[in-house]
């Protein structure tokens, strides 16, 4: 996926993204909450629409004890309209010795809340074929 999107926006997703990444990478799902708003949704695939950062912090949480130990995000696509955001991105997902668990795409409605961007709703899935 190729970034577009105005540069300064873009570099401030993309520096979201990072903080995000590193939350992950360090195992910090309360603090992977925290980039989220009071009232984030997330929509993962085979789970129920999830409200609010105690339901997202459960849910990342439920992720790393699943052994995906890593995360990366590769920034595309990022378009703004005022104090809202949208991004469209890939990420990549790796367990024990940096193997490659999952490979996706996700789009990301950004909120800017006192002078930061907040994950809104947050929605991904899979680019691997479905499991038979």
């Amino acid at each position: 996926m190729t970034h577009t999107g105005s540069s300064k926006l873009w570099d401030s997703i993309n520096a979201a993204n990072e903080v995000f990444v590193a939350a992950y990478n360090r195992g910090d799902a309360a603090g992977l909450a925290a980039l989220y708003t009071e009232d984030g949704q997330m929509l993962a695939p085979n789970a129920p629409l999830m409200t609010g950062r105690e339901a997202v912090q459960g849910f990342w949480q439920a992720v790393m004890d699943m052994g995906i130990e890593k995360a990366a995000i590769f920034t595309g696509e990022v378009e703004g309209h005022g104090t809202t955001a949208i991004e469209v991105s890939n990420y990549k997902l790796f367990g024990a010795g940096d193997q490659e668990l999952d490979q996706g795409k996700f789009i990301v409605i950004w909120k800017k809340v006192d002078g930061d961007w907040k994950l809104h709703r947050d929605i991904f899935n899979s680019s691997n074929p479905a499991p038979e």
